[in-house]
């Protein structure tokens, strides 16, 4: 008897546990600051969700990064604290070699992560140039804004895994 109770204790935490830890995508809505117009989305916690976001350079979609090992299994390692930078800039040659294995967007734009958000209605920056080169603020961010889709890392790799 003791030992069903504490399987099913076990079980019930571990749904819970799976409860909040699901992405959850929920509504937002943004003023854009180039139209000023209001935009309707919907926002990740990016942190919540283990995931990471690469906005397009030139149009309004964002690639998910929904596999953080993606990069590691690919060779590419993050900085150590030995390469400490001012703004974690020391993190800008990691971004560029993990946005070298995506496939261009659509528009011919390509996914970086220092590429601030685009307004689906004006194509203007949402929210102005919100990183400023400095991989910190993108860091300390923690949302992801998706109005105008995502594509999904594996749909965007160059060469996709076996």
């Amino acid at each position: 008897m003791h030992s069903r109770l504490y399987t099913l204790l076990q079980f019930i935490h571990l749904y819970r546990c799976l409860l909040y830890v699901r992405p959850l995508m929920s509504a937002h809505a943004a003023v854009c600051q180039a139209c000023h117009r209001e935009v309707q989305g919907e926002i990740f916690h990016l942190g919540f969700s283990d995931m990471d976001a690469l906005y397009c350079s030139k149009c309004p979609k964002v690639l998910l990064l929904k596999d953080w090992r993606l990069p590691q299994r690919r060779g590419i390692l993050p900085p150590t604290e030995r390469e400490f930078q001012y703004y974690s800039r020391q993190w800008l040659p990691y971004y560029a070699k993990v946005e070298a294995l995506f496939r261009p967007c659509a528009c011919g734009g390509h996914y970086g992560y220092m590429n601030p958000p685009r307004c689906p209605l004006c194509n203007g920056l949402l929210r102005g140039d919100c990183y400023e080169d400095k991989p910190i603020l993108k860091q300390r961010d923690g949302y992801v804004f998706v109005c105008a889709g995502s594509v999904n890392d594996s749909e965007q790799l160059l060469q996709p895994e076996v």
